[in-house]
């Protein structure tokens, strides 16, 4: 049973029961319950009519996602096991589904991508000796792609400060993914690390108090930068220069950041948020776009976040939305010549782009 239809520029939402204070919530709604979004009762059936501008946003599947919220019980309206195969999507917070807006042309070859991401995004690994290596455990890896140089760049997990300690099933193995990312930043001899999630106000209070470490070291060596954005400023508001939380960075501010410190400083870089997916994801993949990097190799890195078994999944859609959306839907044909371009037009100096391609270059 499926709960809307397209009317012109806009979409009409149906659900055949009762209730003066339900909501459609979803990832248009930043998952929170908003005024706009709330059913009228209408002839025993609760209905919404929205425009289309205002639902289209995707989620981690890559495309709109939902559900319904009952304010009066504060949860979810129980998910419909009827509903159709590949019109939902793992809702990783509860264990269920998202309902899925999708596009009035799906394919059954889409639905069917659809359905085998969803299934792998359940999967949940606790023990350290479920992955074939540490690299995996530690969404550590070594980019490359283009003229990057072999050993210059890398990402991972956040290395110092927890993500999952409140996730029942991976609070466990939360220790051993930062012991690890530890470890390979000290084997990989990093020398500059790019933080994306902690502000440096953030960073100093939590490293002052901390015991030493190879990161530790880096930072009291000022080596380590942090350049803070939002999961939601590198996802959806990489068309401008607008900080999603008011202590971060907005994209363009973000992305001239990072050029000017490779500029200033010195490889192996090493650049991680806290999952090292998504803001990570993005900014690696503007830089494998601006070393000249095709489409393979930047969707082969970014996917193999989705091996670490957390519960999650992201989809490359996501981050073609956020790369065409600051670069423009040429951006990976000639990512080399459009990403310097760009840089030029945010007024990042010719000569700081030259050097920090020179520094990836080797």
């Amino acid at each position: 049973m499926m709960h809307y239809m397209y009317e012109g520029a806009d979409v009409v939402f149906d659900i055949p029961q009762k209730g003066k204070h339900i909501y459609l919530v979803g990832s248009f709604t930043n998952w929170q319950k908003k005024e706009g979004y709330k059913f009228l009762e209408i002839d025993n059936k609760l209905s919404l009519k929205i425009s289309r501008q205002a639902v289209n946003k995707i989620g981690n599947s890559g495309y709109i996602e939902y559900y319904f919220w009952d304010d009066e019980k504060k949860q979810p309206l129980p998910y419909n096991n009827n509903h159709p195969a590949g019109y939902c999507f793992n809702n990783q917070f509860n264990g269920s589904y998202n309902y899925l807006l999708l596009p009035e042309n799906i394919t059954t070859d889409d639905l069917k991508t659809i359905i085998n991401d969803c299934e792998q995004s359940f999967r949940i690994k606790t023990m350290a000796c479920e992955f074939k290596s540490d690299w995996v455990l530690a969404n550590f890896r070594e980019v490359n792609g283009g003229y990057l140089a072999k050993q210059t760049l890398f990402r991972s997990y956040h290395p110092v400060i927890p993500s999952r300690v409140g996730h029942p099933k991976l609070r466990e193995i939360e220790a051993q993914r930062q012991q690890v990312a530890m470890r390979l930043l000290e084997t990989n001899n990093i020398r500059t690390v790019i933080n994306l999630s902690e502000t440096s106000q953030e960073l100093d209070e939590y490293l002052q108090v901390a015991e030493p470490s190879y990161y530790k070291t880096l930072w009291l060596g000022k080596s380590v930068i942090s350049v803070p954005v939002a999961y939601e400023t590198v996802y959806f508001m990489s068309d401008r220069d607008e900080s999603f939380n008011p202590d971060e960075l907005g994209f363009q501010t973000g992305i001239q950041a990072v050029i000017q410190q490779i500029a200033d400083h010195q490889p192996p870089y090493h650049v991680h948020c806290r999952l090292g997916s998504d803001r990570t994801g993005v900014v690696i993949a503007f830089l494998q776009l601006f070393m000249g990097a095709d489409k393979a190799k930047v969707a082969d890195s970014y996917l193999k976040t989705n091996q670490m078994a957390i519960g999650e999944y992201r989809s490359i859609r996501l981050l073609e939305h956020a790369l065409e959306q600051a670069l423009g839907h040429e951006c990976f044909d000639d990512g080399h010549s459009i990403t310097r371009d760009y840089l030029l037009s945010l007024g990042l100096a010719s000569n700081v782009i030259e050097l920090a391609y020179k520094n990836l270059a080797g």
